[in-house]
C-alpha cells in the first residue's frame, strides 16, 4: 500500500515535522511503502505551493491510496482539491499548534485530521464539529535519547538548566532567563536560534551563566546527557513539545507550563508551573535541580516510543486505504 508524504523541508532541516517524517518513513513495515516528496536538498527558497502542484501532477499519473500533506496553507489546499478528483484519502496533521493554520486545515475537511493530543482534539471539535479526528502523539526515539552515552562538552557551571527552543515568541524563552536569574548558582543553556534581544537579556541577567548554542540534531542527545534539568515555558498554543519527551527519555526532570497539552506529555512525573509567575517558576527549578528520579522520567517517555506510534499510523492507513 503506497503512502505519499509531502514534506517540503525534509532532507534539508531536522525540525519537528522533518524528524517525524524520517522516523515514520523508516519504521513503517510491509505492506506499507512510504515515498517522501521534498524539495531538492538545500534548495528550499522556492514556493511550497508550486512544489505541491508539481508533485501532485506527478502523483495524478498513479494516485496513491493515502496522501499526507504536512506543510499547510497552499500545500493543504491543493492536496484537498487533488483528493476530490482522485481516489486518494487526505491526511492533514495538527503540527502547527492551536491557531489560524490548523483552523484552515480543519475547515478543508480532510479524510482524517491527526491531533497530537486529546486536548488538541477537543479544540478541533469546537472548530469543526464534523471533522474526522484521530489522536496520535508524536513519538520519541527512546533508543537514541537515553541517559547513558556520550556527553556534549559544555563550559557552563553546573547545575545546568536546558531549554531547547526556536525563536518564536510563544516559546517564551525570556521567562526561563528571568527565572534562572533568581537562582544563585544555576546556568541556563538555550539550544536553538534566538532573537538578539533574547540573547542580550540572557547576558544582562545571567552573565557567563548564560549560553545560546546552535548544534545539529545529531548532537542533541549528547546535550541532554550533559545537563541537569530541562525546562520549556511555551504558551498553551504550542501544539506539542517533542523536546520534553526527549528530555524525559534522557532521564531529566522537566519543568513545563501547566496546560492541558503539557499535562498529557509529562503525566504525573513532570513539574507543572505557571512560567509567568517568575518566583514560583524559579522555585520549581531550584527544587528539582538535583532530582534522582531518572528512571521515572524515562518510563513516562517510553509511552511515546516510536514503535508504538508507528503502529497507530499503520492502523489508520489500513482503515483509510
Amino acid at each position: 500500500m503506497e503512502i505519499a508524504i509531502l514534506s517540503y523541508y525534509s532532507g534539508t532541516v531536522s525540525r519537528g515535522v522533518e524528524t517525524f517524517v524520517t522516523e515514520l518513513s523508516t519504521r513503517a513495515k510491509t505492506p506499507y511503502r512510504i515515498t517522501v516528496y521534498h524539495a531538492p536538498i538545500n534548495q528550499t527558497q522556492g514556493s511550497i505551493g508550486l512544489f505541491s502542484l508539481k508533485i501532485l501532477f506527478k502523483l495524478s499519473q498513479n494516485p496513491p491510496p493515502v496522501l499526507m500533506a504536512l506543510n499547510n496553507n497552499w500545500m493543504s489546499f491543493f492536496s484537498r482539491i487533488f483528493c476530490w478528483f482522485y481516489p486518494t484519502k487526505l491526511i492533514l496533521a495538527g503540527f502547527a499548534g492551536i491557531g489560524r493554520i490548523d483552523k484552515f486545515n480543519l475547515w478543508l475537511n480532510p479524510d482524517r485530521f491527526i491531533c497530537c493530543t486529546k486536548a488538541q482534539a477537543d479544540w478541533a471539535r469546537r472548530i469543526n464539529p464534523w471533522a474526522k479526528l484521530t489522536v496520535i502523539p508524536i513519538g520519541v526515539n527512546t533508543d537514541r535519547f537515553q541517559p547513558k552515552g556520550v556527553k556534549y562538552p559544555l563550559k557552563l557551571v553546573h547545575p545546568i538548566i536546558l531549554c531547547v527552543a526556536g525563536p518564536e515568541p510563544y516559546k517564551r524563552v525570556k521567562l526561563a532567563i528571568k527565572a534562572v536569574s533568581q537562582l544563585s548558582k544555576a546556568s541556563l543553556l538555550v539550544i536553538g536560534r534566538q532573537p538578539k534581544a533574547i540573547n542580550a537579556l540572557g547576558r544582562k541577567l545571567l552573565g557567563d551563566r548564560y549560553q545560546n548554542l546552535l548544534v545539529s540534531y545529531d548532537q542533541l542527545d549528547q546535550i541532554y546527557r550533559a545537563v541537569d534539568l530541562f525546562t520549556l515555558p511555551s504558551a498553551s498554543t504550542e501544539a506539542y513539545g517533542v523536546t520534553i519527551l526527549e528530555a524525559m527519555a534522557s532521564g531529566l526532570p522537566v519543568v513545563v507550563n501547566n496546560d492541558s497539552i503539557r499535562r498529557e506529555l509529562v503525566g504525573s512525573v513532570g513539574i507543572l508551573v505557571n512560567p509567568a509567575d517568575i518566583s514560583s517558576y524559579a522555585q520549581a527549578l531550584s527544587n528539582n535541580l538535583h532530582s534522582k528520579n531518572s528512571a521515572v522520567f524515562r518510563q513516562q517517555a517510553l509511552k511515546f516510543s516510536w514503535p508504538k506510534i508507528v503502529k497507530q499510523h499503520e492502523s489508520l492507513w489500513s482503515k483509510l486505504g
